[in-house]
């Protein structure tokens, strides 16, 4: 996958630069060039976020990790809360594996308005000012 420009970066933009900051960052996640991000897509940007918040390359994030990349990320937009995080630890063993972190896609979901199981410019678009906290 092609790195990913800061999202982080977009909130300090102009309009029209945040716009081709955005329009750049979907082409980079439509790794097949189709003009859509399909799910798989969307799971890579999971995957590869997974990665990032995973300093200690345990294959597992714990809470001071997730405390850590809060604590990066923009203060315009906190990482929501620790339950959402929470919820998706299937064992509850206090920490979160890949597949726990890539088993639920509530912002894909969240995204796809028409759901076709692909996320358009425009429906990338509305997401995108949430991801902006997200520093790859």
């Amino acid at each position: 996958m092609r790195p990913i420009p800061s999202l982080a970066l977009i909130a300090l933009l102009s309009a029209g630069a945040a716009q081709a900051m955005t329009e750049d960052t979907f082409h980079r996640l439509d790794a097949d060039g189709d003009g859509v991000i399909s799910r798989e897509e969307f799971l890579d940007l999971r995957r590869m976020m997974f990665a990032m918040i995973d300093t200690d390359s345990s294959g597992t994030l714990t809470d001071a990790e997730i405390a850590a990349a809060r604590e990066s990320a923009s203060r315009n937009i906190q990482m929501r809360a620790d339950k959402r995080i929470w919820d998706q630890d299937a064992n509850g063993d206090g920490e979160l594996s890949l597949a726990e972190y890539t088993a639920q896609t509530r912002g894909f979901d969240f995204a796809d308005r028409n759901d076709d199981g692909a996320l358009s410019q425009d429906e990338f678009n509305r997401i995108a000012r949430f991801l902006k906290s997200f520093r790859p």
